[in-house]
């Protein structure tokens, strides 16, 4: 990385430091290795979930690591963060914003899969829309969160399948988090935003809004590994126990979470202070599976590959060779 572009990530960084600071999380009392661990949000079930439930059930105490958390936005942020040095890991980042920072030279490596398909993403439509099918969305205003994020990339294979068909591409938004996307289909700004439990299900069930479509609807990637976990490769050279260790307590927070979703449900309402009800919080486990949050293997390479040309996040086909030098799946626990 040159030195210009080097000062630029840092005074971004620096920036979304100080803009996030406030909401480094007030970590339950632990012991052991610190590691510092950047989220793309507080409440999405898979990456806020097994953070809360690792510190109330003493998961990070019993690998012993003292894990403190950052939340950010999603995206390309959590891979600048990464990159300043102001967090050791980034969980949920998608695989695209990765392959593009790599092929820029930043000094991280995938650690693990983080969730494979897009069971959990959806796009609503308000309950009186005349948007009926996906093909619907032919010309219309479709939001997304972050370039590099997730739902960027479903919403780029949503063009894509669309224009297959001969019809017109919507129009792309980013609009940020679920909350600014329900109030931008609600006033009209865009026709289709996304969410993921637990948002807005009590909408859904009041009839206000309705479901269009999930992101396992869209040509293949219910098989894709979308979003991955990310490590400074300085920190895993330095402290690879730490590492390690985290991942450990990451699986078994998991196991935890599907295990006794009753429990876990009581805690992600605690701590990432969710104002839904019990029961139509509990409806999030439909979204997801143990298989989709599997920590390895990282699944659809070939075909991500692909699609960071296609959709121009890199500027040169990314080699699977160089892709497999920028993957450390050591850490994953058997």
């Amino acid at each position: 990385m040159s030195k210009s572009r080097f000062a630029w990530v840092w005074s971004v960084c620096g920036i979304i430091w100080a803009s996030l600071a406030f909401q480094v999380s007030p970590a339950l009392a632990q012991s052991g290795d610190a590691v510092r661990v950047v989220l793309p949000h507080r409440v999405l079930f898979d990456v806020s979930l097994p953070f809360y439930v690792a510190q109330e059930k003493g998961f990070y105490d019993k690998a012993g690591v003292k894990v403190t958390a950052l939340f950010a936005r999603g995206g390309g942020e959590q891979v600048q963060i990464l990159v300043a040095g102001d967090a050791d890991i980034a969980t949920g980042t998608g695989l695209l914003a990765v392959l593009s920072s790599l092929e820029k030279g930043a000094p991280l490596s995938i650690v693990s899969a983080e969730m494979t398909g897009l069971s959990d993403i959806f796009w609503h439509v308000k309950a009186d829309s005349p948007i009926k099918k996906i093909e619907d969305l032919a010309g219309r205003k479709v939001g997304f969160s972050n370039p590099g994020s997730s739902t960027h990339l479903a919403t780029l294979a949503l063009v894509d399948w669309l224009k297959s068909k001969g019809l017109k591409a919507p129009e792309l938004v980013p609009g940020g988090s679920p909350p600014d996307q329900f109030t931008a289909v609600m006033t009209g700004q865009i026709d289709a935003g996304w969410s993921a439990p637990p948002f807005f299900l009590e909408e859904i069930k009041k009839g206000n809004i309705r479901i269009l479509f999930r992101g396992n609807e869209l040509p293949g990637l219910s098989d894709l590994t979308i979003r991955v976990n990310l490590a400074r490769n300085d920190f895993i050279k330095a402290r690879p126990e730490a590492m390690r260790r985290y991942m450990t307590a990451t699986k078994n927070a998991l196991e935890f979470i599907f295990a006794r979703p009753d429990e876990a449900a009581t805690i992600w309402i605690k701590h990432a202070k969710l104002k839904q009800p019990p029961d139509v919080v509990r409806e999030s486990w439909k979204f997801y599976s143990q298989k989709s949050l599997v920590l390895a293997p990282i699944l659809g390479i070939d075909r991500s590959l692909e699609d960071a040309v296609k959709f121009k996040f890199v500027k040169r086909p990314f080699s699977r060779e160089e892709l497999n030098k920028a993957m450390n799946l050591s850490f994953v626990p058997k």
